[in-house]
């Protein structure tokens, strides 16, 4: 527990999957529709000059802030695949890292299929925002019908803590200057 699964397995239609960026600083998440396909929000991404297109898919990975239909590959730019798991125990959720699994049920994948379609075909799901809308919200709504992102709420919560504790030292040693 606390870990993704131990047995890796290839994503099936319907799956939520993500990997990790930046040496595993956030993950980012999408839809696999099959055919090694993958549906996802994009973020801003920096244009360092012209890149090719993908001979699988076209995709050239400079567009901001949409919902993109890339291949597998694109989507993991060299990452290792892992499966977003569902309705796990509160237990489990809480032992996890975050961005990783949800306590909610799924979808069936069919569903999940047309929702993250339906939304690609007509770019309905919002313009792209790190904290509010971002690829994590999008994948969890595809597969549940509604919006998390369980790794930005891991950041906003650490830093809460980091705040509240800052506050705290700082009221304990103003009230300790006082005696």
């Amino acid at each position: 527990m606390g870990q993704p699964q131990s047995k890796p397995r290839f994503p099936q239609p319907g799956d939520h999957i993500y990997c990790e960026r930046k040496g595993g600083f956030y993950d980012h998440h999408g839809i696999y529709v099959g055919d090694n396909m993958v549906i996802h929000l994009r973020g801003a991404a920096k244009k360092l000059g012209e890149l090719p297109g993908c001979q699988k898919c076209g995709d050239k990975r400079v567009e901001n802030g949409e919902i993109a239909k890339v291949c597998i590959d694109c989507f993991l730019d060299g990452e290792t695949p892992q499966i977003y798991d569902y309705g796990v125990s509160s237990l489990e959720f809480e032992c996890r890292k975050r961005g990783t699994c949800c306590p909610r049920h799924s979808k069936p994948p069919h569903e999940v299929i047309s929702t993250a379609t339906d939304l690609l075909e007509q770019n309905g799901f919002g313009p792209y925002d790190m904290f509010t809308n971002n690829c994590e919200h999008f994948a969890v709504y595809c597969k549940t019908g509604s919006t998390a992102s369980f790794q930005v709420e891991r950041v906003i919560a650490t830093c809460s803590v980091g705040i509240l504790a800052g506050a705290a030292v700082g009221l304990f040693r103003n009230a300790l200057a006082k005696h």
